[in-house]
């Protein structure tokens, strides 16, 4: 009997001691969990950080290629000079179509000759849309990605163009 009891303690001090054990590599398991989530935080906030500060370093870039691209000048009432380029101001927007290097406005001059014109890619998802509204184009030279590119977001070919940079509605 006296054997018995001994081993039952034992038994008790071994299972003790595992479940010991299995309280600390639980422990250890909580805390590698919790050090490897703040670490993907920091890293997920640096990331962030990392994109806020391009965003921010792209729209300086385009605010002061903005101010130094020279005015388009007027040639006569609807028609004005951008670069090397005569450029039709007014007509009627016919179509908006999304493009590889921006967004293409096609319209009709008030000869009803059909101009297709490059212009930003916010354009194409302004609201209230302007199809089929006599409009007011606004150009200025600016750098887009090459048509070269065909798209390709790796390619870093450029090309400076006028470029339709707003649209007023004329009625």
């Amino acid at each position: 009997m006296r054997i018995h009891s001994l081993l039952f303690i034992c038994a008790l001090a071994v299972s003790g001691s595992v479940l010991a054990q299995s309280a600390v590599e639980q422990a250890q398991a909580r805390s590698a969990a919790k050090a490897a989530a703040a670490k993907a935080a920091e890293e997920k906030a640096a990331a962030e950080k990392a994109a806020a500060d391009k965003a921010a370093a792209d729209k300086a870039a385009a605010e002061k290629a903005a101010q130094a691209a020279p005015a388009a000048k007027v040639y006569r009432d609807g028609v004005i000079k951008v670069g090397d380029e005569m450029k039709e101001t007014r007509g009627r927007v016919t179509d908006v179509d999304r493009g590889d290097n921006g967004c293409y406005v096609t319209f009709r001059n008030e000869k009803n000759s059909e101009m297709i014109e490059l212009g930003k890619f916010e354009l194409c998802t302004q609201k209230p849309s302007f199809k089929g509204k006599q409009v007011e184009l606004e150009y200025r030279m600016e750098t887009v990605q090459a048509a070269s590119c065909y798209g390709d977001p790796k390619c870093k070919k450029t090309e400076t163009v006028p470029l339709v940079v707003s649209v007023k509605v004329l009625n």
